[in-house]
């Protein structure tokens, strides 16, 4: 595959645009190039000998998300892939591509539903929503709903934050995938603690 040149479609297709009034533009282009790629990292770490799907993951992780907002966005990102990217990828690439990207949100924890591929880009793309990218996310979201400060924080990471870290971590397939969702909260909850500390003019030593 040419990635470059699937950089560049990737990037007319998602790159400008914003898939939620809350993020950032080209948030989607940003996080399907992440997600692709953590895919991968996750692979290498659980099946290192198993290489043979890495673009096929990546090229999936890229385009996952080109029709957020416009639901179901799975499907439709399946069916547009194969318009967008139909002189650029083999018959037999196409099929696996689309097939992750039909399944990228169809999760079952805890099965073998879901071949082992979908399953790595799967738990790749929950990952991206914590740890650094989460504390982004959450002061974007908070920047773009004309939030005053810091502190207003608090209302989301004390009333929804460990919810829905308990529902998203129960979405993901692998122990490493946990342990690593572990280690971005982990992470996550102790930025943002400090941040309200230092939001009421507080010191941390």
């Amino acid at each position: 595959m040419d990635f470059e040149r699937l950089n560049e479609i990737a990037f007319r297709l998602m790159g400008k645009r914003k898939s939620h009034l809350e993020r950032e533009v080209g948030a989607a282009y940003f996080h399907g190039k992440r997600t692709g790629k953590s895919a991968v990292e996750l692979r290498k770490r659980l099946f290192p000998e198993e290489d043979g799907m890495d673009d096929i993951l990546l090229c999936a992780g890229m385009f996952h998300d080109m029709c957020k907002g416009l639901e179901p966005h799975a499907d439709n990102a399946a069916f547009l892939c194969r318009k967008v990217l139909a002189e650029e990828l083999t018959e037999k690439e196409m099929d696996a591509v689309c097939q992750l990207i039909h399944n990228h949100d169809k999760r079952h924890p805890g099965t073998e539903v879901n071949t082992v591929w979908e399953r790595l880009l799967q738990d790749a793309d929950v990952l991206d929503h914590y740890g650094s990218q989460g504390i982004w996310m959450s002061n974007t979201y908070y920047a773009y709903c004309g939030q005053r400060e810091m502190a207003a924080l608090s209302e989301f990471y004390f009333k929804e934050w460990e919810p829905q870290c308990e529902m998203d971590r129960k979405k993901l397939n692998f122990d490493l995938s946990k342990q690593i969702f572990d280690e971005k909260t982990a992470f996550e909850g102790h930025v943002i603690r400090r941040m309200l500390k230092e939001a009421e003019g507080e010191y941390c030593l």
